[in-house]
């Protein structure tokens, strides 16, 4: 496809036009990382699809994440080895595919004291841990961890007390630009055919004879029409009962939001040159800390730390960082570090929710860190993913 015909079929009022005019084998609906996706891997088999997101791509949690290709080593907290090898397979595309995007990046696991004393089963439960990492496919990324000693882990964050620090495991993870990945992830589904709209919402789904009429509104002009599709697949995440709301006439019940929320400090006041794991006092959560936007000296701008993992029941549209988020996160930072970071330092945040499934009535747990992150599908007249 040559460069030219590539940009049009990137073209919005193009893309409108073909919508109005044609009948899809698939619609989807949603254009985060999944939305992106499902567009992609449909055009790429030859259907003909559509993609349409009510506001701009990745402007839902798609941007609001982590920006993190990781491998999911928390899951084997849970058991869910399963969840961790589909991880590290997918990173393993993700870094062939998209290797301009997506770049390793190293981690460190701090072993602490507790009273000049190492617990001895925390750390042989973690060597054990890295090693069936390795095994369930991080070694795909090139390099197997190893345990650092405390003079070289304090190197890698100097603000630690090193009278607590006694030694590290390091492994390697990837990152990269969330918003930029699922962008580009839906241009490559508009150059396999894929008809791509943004600020584009669906209003309306009527279903009959096998074949979706569905109704849209440019939420930029404000005009209303249809488009037809044999399949609509519903990728719009924490949005995903209310679409489904739409073609069932009930509104549904099963998304229970979870919050994400990440603080942005000056790099200066930690000085980790690559991404540390830290613990979260009387809690059973981590964080990640890690640099960000690198100078090319060794030294970054930024350094964020995140994320969060509590239930939300306010508006989805926009997810705000309270108070007691941004105390959580220092509160975690000031328990590894010893800069006193405090709120005067914070330059940023940003909030994102996650679309866990609701657990039956009998499930053991309420939290939702304990909740499944694997995807779940609800199929009806139209397909929710």
């Amino acid at each position: 496809m040559s460069t030219q015909s590539r940009d049009r079929t990137f073209l919005r009022d193009d893309s409108l036009a073909r919508l109005e005019s044609s009948t899809f084998d698939i619609l989807v609906v949603g254009g985060g990382i999944t939305g992106a996706g499902t567009a992609l891997d449909a055009a790429s088999r030859g259907y003909s699809t559509a993609l349409v997101e009510r506001d701009d791509f990745a402007s839902g949690t798609s941007s609001k994440s982590s920006k993190l290709i990781h491998g999911g080593l928390r899951y084997l907290q849970q058991g869910d080895v399963r969840l961790v090898y589909e991880a590290l397979h997918e990173r393993k595309r993700l870094r062939r595919n998209a290797p301009h995007l997506v770049h390793v990046l190293p981690f460190m696991i701090p072993i602490l004291t507790k009273d000049g004393v190492v617990s001895r089963k925390i750390a042989r439960a973690l060597g054990s841990a890295m090693w069936m990492y390795d095994l369930t496919g991080g070694w795909r990324i090139g390099r197997l961890h190893r345990r650092l000693r405390a003079k070289s882990a304090f190197a890698h964050l100097p603000t630690m007390d090193p009278r607590r620090l006694a030694s590290a495991y390091l492994y390697y993870d990837a990152e990269a630009d969330d918003a930029r990945l699922t962008l580009t992830v839906a241009r490559t589904a508009a150059d396999h055919g894929a008809t791509v709209a943004n600020y584009c919402a669906v209003t309306g789904i009527e279903s009959s004879a096998g074949v979706h009429t569905v109704r849209l509104r440019d939420t930029l002009t404000g005009r209303e029409f249809t488009t037809t599709a044999r399949v609509v697949i519903n990728a719009t995440g924490v949005w995903a009962d209310d679409v489904r709301a739409l073609d069932e006439n009930a509104h549904p019940d099963t998304i229970r939001p979870a919050k994400g929320v990440h603080l942005t400090v000056p790099w200066e006041k930690v000085r980790n040159d690559i991404a540390v794991v830290i613990p979260v006092p009387k809690d059973r959560r981590s964080l990640f800390v890690v640099p960000w936007v690198p100078k090319g000296d060794g030294t970054y701008r930024y350094t964020y730390i995140g994320t969060t993992d509590t239930d939300y029941k306010g508006p989805v549209d926009d997810p705000q960082c309270t108070k007691d988020d941004i105390d959580y996160v220092l509160n975690a930072l000031n328990a590894s570090v010893t800069t006193n970071v405090t709120t005067d330092d914070v330059i940023g945040v940003w909030s994102g929710l996650r679309p866990l499934v609701k657990p039956d009535e009998n499930a053991k747990s309420g939290r939702t860190a304990d909740l499944s992150r694997r995807s779940e599908e609800h199929t009806s007249e139209l397909q929710s993913h």
